[in-house]
């Protein structure tokens, strides 16, 4: 795989802007999409990045307005290593007033720095995710004020015939299913989940 490296990304203000995520395999730096007020859901119908797979510091969402899901705009985003942090935040998610879940599906690593998800009050999805098979420690996560998850009903692929497809475990006294979403089940990192393979 070719791969084409960016340097550090701030995208704001139009969503147009996304454009220069067009060829980017690996953001050398962090990758910022914020204060977005007149974008509505319709504006990223159909926006996808899939070539994006590694940003080397950390990746920040904040109110990006009509914004409901992130597995369409980067299906690839596989780790965040996390190498530069913002107040030792990996992966930060707050005040997205319309997302609906993470949907962060290929995301395997997050090799360095903790996960902040605050203040979204549609966002669902997150009493199925285990940090724990991305991150090697989950204490300094800081994960609240989203939507409650009694009024979610979150359900995993595959429950309408019972019983889950996506593996299962324990996490605060809950057993269930650990899914992104009802279309994807979170998958384990195996040894090759940082393998970017280049070719110049």
């Amino acid at each position: 795989m070719a791969c084409y490296f960016c340097q550090s990304k701030d995208i704001r203000n139009n969503v147009t802007n996304l454009q220069s995520l067009e060829n980017c395999t690996i953001i050398e730096g962090h990758l910022k999409i914020l204060l977005m007020f007149k974008t509505k859901p319709e504006d990223f119908r159909g926006l996808s990045y899939p070539k994006l797979r590694v940003v080397t510091d950390y990746v920040l969402l904040f109110r990006v307005y009509g914004l409901e899901i992130l597995s369409e705009i980067f299906p690839n985003l596989t780790v965040i290593r996390g190498n530069n942090l913002f107040f030792n935040y990996a992966l930060v998610i707050y005040e997205m007033l319309q997302l609906k879940e993470v949907g962060l599906h290929s995301l395997m690593n997050i090799t360095r720095g903790a996960v902040r998800i605050e203040k979204n009050p549609d966002l669902c999805y997150l009493s199925t995710l285990d940090w724990s098979k991305i991150l090697d420690s989950v204490e300094d996560n800081f994960i609240v004020a989203n939507k409650n998850d009694r009024e979610c009903g979150d359900v995993c692929p595959g429950t309408a015939q019972g019983q889950t497809i996506c593996p299962q475990n324990t996490i605060n006294g809950h057993f269930r299913g650990r899914c992104w979403s009802q279309n994807h089940c979170q998958r384990s990192r195996g040894s090759r989940y940082d393998a970017v393979l280049c070719v110049t």
